[in-house]
């Protein structure tokens, strides 16, 4: 493999260890939420406050999926999301496969059980429905029809709209990852959402570098090709968030007691 080869993205060819943003833009990209609005709330006064400090022509606020089930506000995060004018002027939200578990719920209420085993209890008790609801005798399509009634049509048209896929400079943000030698236009959208394994092994360049979350890590994860930001936030209680700009990587880490900002991303080979 040689350090520099053509994209089968664009055509253009890229450093892969050396990734890059157009001149004048920094991107914010944050990692599964997983219904943890208070650990949200705090990257959003980070984001503002390193904004406040480090001004810049074109920030860019990349959620990068998941952020519903398993922590207990996933109602709240989707507003907080929704209402993100006071916020970076840009902000892009991708689809995990917890959001693609909710639309297809709501769909077909057979799913129920499978999304259950993914959290989507918290989801379902974040938007009103009471246990006596999900263990009641009506079954799934009750518990559809009550999920209904209480989502608001500002959350449906938001769960909807997701984009699978953001493209920046040399980086691809995307929830899960990219099946390795695949163009992206040929890309399934169940890969870019639940892909592990072979994603995940493969060493040599993308083409692009891959910014992902779906698989936790204890601490962000740089490796050559690819930059993992899933810190598991809803179980360890932090919140991680690459901060890319030119060549420069940084990332803040939220939690309860506050934020850092830190200059030093480990790599591995």
């Amino acid at each position: 493999m040689t350090a520099t080869q053509t994209s089968i993205w664009n055509g253009t060819t890229m450093q892969n260890t050396h990734p890059t943003l157009p001149e004048g833009t920094r991107v914010y990209a944050t990692g599964d939420i997983h219904g943890r609005l208070d650990l949200l709330e705090v990257m959003g006064k980070a984001i503002e406050s390193d904004l406040k400090n480090r001004p810049i022509t074109d920030p860019v606020s990349i959620f990068l999926g998941d952020y519903i089930d398993r922590g207990p506000d996933s109602q709240g995060v989707i507003d907080f999301l929704v209402d993100h004018h006071h916020r970076t002027p840009r902000q892009v939200c991708l689809k995990g496969n917890h959001e693609a578990s909710l639309l297809e719920f709501l769909q077909d209420a057979g799913t129920l059980y499978h999304w259950e085993d993914l959290g989507g209890t918290e989801t379902l008790l974040s938007y009103g429905l009471s246990i006596h609801d999900l263990m009641g005798s009506a079954g799934a399509e009750s518990v559809q029809t009550i999920f209904k009634e209480n989502l608001s049509k500002l959350h449906e048209t938001f769960f909807e709209s997701l984009p699978l896929h953001y493209q920046c400079g040399d980086y691809l943000f995307v929830h899960a990852g990219i099946r390795p030698d695949v163009p992206l236009e040929e890309q399934r959208a169940e890969e870019l959402m639940w892909i592990r394994g072979p994603f995940l092994d493969f060493q040599e360049d993308f083409g692009v570098f891959v910014v992902h979350g779906h698989t936790p890590v204890e601490h962000i994860d740089r490796r050559s090709n690819r930059l993992d930001v899933d810190t598991e936030a809803y179980a360890s209680g932090r919140l991680t968030c690459a901060v890319l700009e030119g060549t420069d990587m940084k990332f803040i880490t939220a939690t309860t007691d506050g934020w850092d900002l830190f200059d030093f991303i480990p790599t591995h080979k």
